[in-house]
């Protein structure tokens, strides 16, 4: 039945403005633009869409019920994050290690939560694996 996620939507009073930070700093390429909406797209496929906001939620944290933050995977966290502030984004005070992992959260200029991630295993390849022990 369901493909998979086709795209993940985020509401901004400034789209264009948005997603064209998205663009220079994440390096998403622009793919549609309808004039009031625009979809951005990252080198693995994922498909972002930045559409209007029509109202003003409370600022939320990490932490808090609903769709909290958007992970992108990286080979190399500290290049990557390097890089990116190089650009003039900000992360949080420390990565965050974990076994087989690493990951470093930062903010849109809207404060939407971004995480870069850096894996030993890439998800999809662990994910497979543990479904292939499970049919055992």
């Amino acid at each position: 039945m369901i493909k998979g996620v086709e795209h993940i939507a985020i509401a901004s009073f400034e789209p264009r403005k948005l997603a064209e930070w998205y663009a220079m700093q994440l390096n998403f390429m622009i793919i549609l633009d309808t004039g009031t909406t625009l979809y951005l797209q990252a080198a693995n496929g994922i498909i972002l869409e930045f559409v209007h906001a029509e109202t003003h939620a409370d600022a939320p944290r990490v932490r808090d019920a609903g769709l909290r933050h958007i992970a992108f995977s990286v080979d190399d966290l500290d290049a990557a994050r390097s890089e990116l502030q190089g650009r003039g984004v900000q992360f949080a005070d420390a990565p965050i290690e974990l076994p087989g992992l690493r990951l470093h959260f930062f903010q849109d200029p809207e404060g939407n939560f971004l995480h870069l991630v850096e894996r030993d295993i890439p998800l999809a390849n662990e994910t497979a694996a543990n479904e292939k022990v499970g049919s055992r």
